[in-house]
């Protein structure tokens, strides 16, 4: 899996993300801001859409909640990116917040893989690999 490190955080906080192809349910969706959740260091971003008002997600990097979490990813995925490999790119997940905090859910599923070097993004959809779109953050 790729590690996220703290440089690369703050260059992805800065910067745009492009979906080409949108986000899947949001065709329309192309263009998010990239921001800081929280007060810093924080591990969560929020990701807000361009072209759809209100539309926006937190992520973060999965090896704050799930060390072990290693995706495959193909090379469709790395080819949708224009990333050559690993080494290009961030993989991110997207959490679905409850009015709890314990009670938040991550979408190992569908990671978002982004082209560090120029914010070319995807949310992939690993349908083959067992893992869960709500898959809670604290284990119980």
């Amino acid at each position: 899996m790729t590690t996220i490190s703290a440089t690369t955080q703050q260059s992805l906080a800065t910067r745009s993300l492009h979906f080409p192809s949108g986000v899947p349910g949001f065709p329309a969706a192309r263009t998010f801001s990239m921001s800081t959740w929280g007060e810093e260091p924080s591990p969560f971003y929020v990701i807000e859409c361009a072209e759809v008002e209100g539309l926006r997600f937190v992520v973060v990097a999965p090896v704050v909640f799930f060390p072990s979490y290693e995706p495959q990813l193909g090379p469709d995925v790395y080819e949708a990116v224009e990333a050559a490999g690993r080494d290009e790119v961030t993989v991110m997940v997207i959490l679905t917040l409850h009015s709890r905090p314990e009670d938040t859910t991550a979408n190992l599923l569908g990671p978002l893989v982004v082209n560090r070097a120029t914010g070319r993004a995807v949310q992939a959809v690993l349908s083959a690999s067992g893992f869960n779109p709500q898959t809670p953050i604290v284990q119980r």
